[in-house]
């Protein structure tokens, strides 16, 4: 997903307001989920009374001024309701099931995440809106003419000031129906091989070949709805999050937050399947593995510039260079959600009056509460090394020591007291285990 600046023509207090949208793209490997992973979320209770629960009292109202404008845009779409979303959408029954599952697991798991990391999000002023087209090309109308987004990479997004997501089912892709439609003609031309076949009178005699070719059209049908599966999965609950942060002012629409800060709450949310553990206490192994390409191949950004640029790197976003930001968007995210929660709450209620949009005051802010630039990326660098035992024989690692010792420190500056000091570790070699 990417943040942009844009002039939003939705009406918010009668006046013309900047307003951020994100978007999710879905980049290198794609989710794997099997269609009865997904049937077997989708048949997930929304009331599972082991997770966190608001009380009853504090439940959200139907109507809304959200609610109202997107029913004018889209008169024709069917309205659902779970305990916390109304959807609409044009799509089956059965997927807005398994939307207001996915719904309600992520708004379970985000309260889940906030009580443990002591954040206090405030309740629902309202049921929350979600969109859901079956179609990607009414989805990109909607999206250029309403909201603006202009992004053809973007399986979804969210208008903080809107207050609303959207998205389509990933299945409807352009790229992927072209795919299956590929595919389908192959079946059919294997289907007329078979009746020639049989026609021939030798159908007590399989052709092994013929047999062996229809085996790997249906593997291959199975791992592309596996895929698209697990990425309109991953979309969904990536959306759901930044909704979440926005709605119960974690972070606060109107607000101007970095880029990676933005991205890396989200995709610590983000899973291939709901029904197993997820959240930032569960490593993304889909982020995880692109944060290692990016390693291997030296496109590791700086702290300094990642903390303070608002666009990716080479400003074309082409699709690896938003991959690589995003997983290290994610690894940065991550170890400041497992190490330094404290701070980073701190941090989030600092960016809230807006105070710190440039990038000159962002920096500051950041170095008043975390520390230092220097150490915290050297700390950062030897958790990282703790990880993975080549990430300090990586280029960016490397640099990252040798401006220590070419620069080391200063240690008579002040940071917050809950900090964790890696600088009271001892030297030593990363864990090789």
């Amino acid at each position: 997903m990417s943040i942009q600046i844009e002039r939003s023509i939705y009406p918010m207090n009668h006046t013309r307001r900047i307003s951020m949208i994100f978007y999710l793209v879905a980049l290198g490997g794609a989710s794997v989920m099997s269609a009865n992973s997904l049937q077997a979320s989708a048949q997930m209770s929304q009331d599972d009374k082991s997770t966190t629960e608001l009380p009853q009292e504090l439940l959200p109202t139907s109507n809304s001024f959200v609610l109202q404008e997107t029913q004018k845009l889209l008169p024709k779409f069917q309205k659902s309701e779970t305990k916390h979303y109304i959807i609409l959408s044009d799509s089956s029954p059965q997927d807005i099931t398994m939307v207001g599952t996915l719904l309600e697991t992520t708004f379970l798991k985000y309260h889940e995440v906030c009580n443990s990391l002591g954040w206090k999000p405030k309740p629902l002023r309202h049921k929350l809106v979600a969109v859901m087209f079956r179609d990607q090309r009414n989805y990109n109308d909607f999206a250029t003419q309403v909201d603006k987004v202009t992004k053809a990479w973007a399986m979804g997004y969210y208008n903080p000031l809107a207050d609303r997501l959207v998205f389509y089912k990933s299945d409807s892709r352009a790229d992927v129906k072209k795919v299956m439609a590929e595919l389908r003609e192959q079946e059919r031309q294997l289907q007329e091989a078979q009746a020639a076949q049989q026609t021939g009178g030798r159908a007590l005699r399989p052709n092994p070949d013929l047999a062996h070719v229809q085996d790997q059209v249906a593997a291959e049908k199975d791992r592309i709805h596996d895929a698209t599966a697990g990425t309109f999965v991953s979309t969904t609950v990536h959306e759901a999050a930044h909704q979440l942060f926005f709605h119960t002012d974690i972070q606060r629409p109107g607000a101007t937050y970095p880029l990676w800060l933005a991205e890396g709450l989200a995709t610590n949310f983000e899973t291939e399947r709901i029904n197993i553990m997820f959240g930032y206490q569960v490593d993304n192994w889909q982020r995880r593995d692109a944060f290692k390409q990016a390693l291997e191949t030296d496109h590791i950004i700086p702290l300094e510039v990642l903390l303070t640029q608002d666009r990716f790197t080479d400003g074309k976003e082409s699709a690896e260079e938003v991959g690589y930001f995003y997983a290290q968007a994610y690894a940065l995210t991550n170890w400041m959600l497992r190490e330094r929660p404290t701070e980073l709450r701190l941090y989030l209620e600092a960016l809230q009056d807006g105070s710190f949009a440039d990038a000159k005051s962002r920096k500051a802010e950041f170095e008043l509460i975390f520390g230092p630039m220097p150490r915290i990326e050297r700390n950062w660098v030897r958790y990282e090394g703790r990880r993975e035992k080549d990430f300090l024989l990586s280029p960016y690692g490397k640099r990252v020591l040798a401006k220590l010792l070419n620069h080391p420190v200063a240690t008579n500056v002040a940071t917050t007291p809950s900090s964790k000091s890696d600088d009271s570790l001892p030297s030593k070699k990363p864990d090789s285990r």
